[in-house]
């Protein structure tokens, strides 16, 4: 479904949007949120990039997972007003973390979207083990981990299955 169609809106119409990327480790979040980017344009802001700058050697403790959303959301508050797309890239495991960053788009006045990764578990330790020179410390025991503690999400949202043909059509079809 367009987001045109989505949000019943004139398809001319020009809005601002946050996309908002969840899903477990491995699930292709960032390769959706890349080509998300390129499809629309946005700035792409990571849970990944600001944990290593603010902690080059992430201890992963709940008090260091708050102060990573903080930030990046405060980063999102301020790309979003400043008139850009945005594209949040994160687990967003928490039904609160999703819904601090709908608050934002709400607050601002723009649309927002919640995009949930998955794949097949198969492929998701596959590319966990493959996994090199890529910023995020996630494993295969931090997806078991993440996935028991995951909270379901509700309400209007996209799913997308990275691994299955067709994802980057499912894609263009949300993307304005």
């Amino acid at each position: 479904m367009c987001i045109a169609k989505l949000f019943k809106i004139n398809p001319w119409q020009v809005i601002l949007m946050l996309y908002i990327i969840c899903g477990l480790p491995g699930t292709g979040k960032t390769t959706v949120a890349r080509e998300l980017v390129r499809m629309t344009g946005g700035v792409l802001l990571r849970t990944d990039d600001i944990r290593k700058k603010m902690f080059p050697s992430p201890s992963y403790t709940p008090e260091e997972k708050q102060k990573v959303y903080e930030t990046f959301l405060n980063e999102a508050e301020s790309m979003i007003s400043s008139g850009r797309d945005v594209i949040l890239d994160a687990t967003f495991s928490r039904k609160s973390q999703r819904d601090k960053a709908l608050e934002i788009a709400k607050k601002a006045g723009k649309k927002s979207i919640v995009i949930e990764v998955v794949c097949d578990e198969s492929i998701v330790a596959e590319r966990l083990r493959r996994r090199k020179r890529d910023i995020s410390d996630a494993d295969y025991e931090v997806y078991r981990k993440i996935k028991q503690e995951w909270e379901p999400v509700e309400g209007k949202h996209v799913v997308i299955d990275s691994g299955k043909s067709g994802w980057k059509g499912r894609l263009k079809e949300i993307a304005r």
